[in-house]
């Protein structure tokens, strides 16, 4: 049996998610190893009954320790989604990079302060001037190509030369966050990264509201209410949301629970979501009450 498989990690305040195509291009959106802990710290985060934080670079590299990561994509240039991205390049060979067209200058003086490395900022600036190994894309809405996103019916709903223009002239790189959708068996799954309100509404302007309804929704910005709204969440209407948001940190919770169940990472631990072939969408949590097995998301048939 065929299926897709999405690995949400729980990385604290960033976000590192892991796709498993049927066509075997293994994808990963974003990376941040900074809130690594000790061994020590876990243990006395799972005995307070918190979701112990995952290290992602670690994580990639047991689970797919002979598989090349054929795309790596950076939805936008936040360090809370590249933290690690040096190692993780030095660890697996990236086959592709996706960037966008930003042009975010970071104050060498901030660094001092930063919980961010600068040889990973340092790291990015280079490999996004790279010709090849890895191949470099900057992709807008719509964009299609014989290899390969099409063929794993990823369609990008965002980033388009207006927002990635607009984000470089008010320093607002949520704005030009890549959005995903991604369909299988019938299903989609939305992907937000970190996109604004007004990404997303320009995104169910262009598209209209029927094209929208999603399944699966991975929360925006981390669940944060300022990158959500009700009339929003009325076009998604999703059953299940992901949120990758750390311990302390408050989202949407509320608002996000009148649409479906919602998950989020720092009590759930890392998420595993699966599309079969026949539709049937499951999932499973690290932690807590969906720990133990498999569940299904309701409205996906068997």
């Amino acid at each position: 049996m065929s299926e897709i498989s999405f690995h949400f990690l729980n990385v604290g305040k960033g976000s590192c998610t892991i796709i498993e195509f049927p066509s075997e291009r293994l994808s990963v959106i974003d990376v941040d190893d900074s809130r690594v802990i000790s061994d020590y710290d876990r243990t006395l985060m799972e005995k307070a009954g918190k979701a112990r934080l995952t290290n992602p670079i670690d994580y990639i590299t047991s689970k797919f320790t002979d598989r090349e990561i054929f795309r790596f994509i950076l939805t936008h240039p936040d360090m809370d989604h590249m933290s690690g991205i040096k190692g993780l390049f030095k660890e697996k060979y990236v086959r592709n990079f996706w960037d966008t067209e930003n042009d975010k200058y970071i104050d060498p003086d901030t660094w001092e302060d930063s919980p961010y490395d600068r040889e990973d900022w340092n790291f990015y600036q280079n490999v996004r001037q790279s010709d090849e190994n890895p191949i470099v894309l900057k992709i807008y809405r719509d964009a299609e190509a014989d290899c390969c996103w099409t063929k794993d019916s990823i369609r990008i709903l965002a980033p388009t030369e207006d927002l990635v223009k607009e984000a470089n002239e008010n320093e607002d790189w949520d704005h030009l966050s890549y959005v995903l959708m991604i369909e299988y068996a019938g299903r989609k799954i939305l992907l937000g990264g970190d996109a604004t309100k007004k990404s997303l509404e320009d995104i169910i302007e262009y598209y209209g509201e029927g094209y929208l309804e999603s399944n699966v929704l991975f929360a925006p910005n981390h669940g944060s209410a300022n990158h959500i709204s009700k009339e929003i969440l009325d076009v998604i209407n999703p059953d299940l949301i992901v949120v990758s948001v750390a311990e302390g940190v408050d989202y949407a919770r509320e608002l996000y629970s009148k649409y479906g169940i919602v998950l989020s990472t720092k009590y759930y631990g890392n998420t595993l979501v699966k599309t079969k072939d026949t539709g049937k969408i499951i999932f499973s949590t690290q932690f807590q009450n969906y720990s133990d097995g498999w569940y299904r998301v309701k409205n996906s048939i068997q």
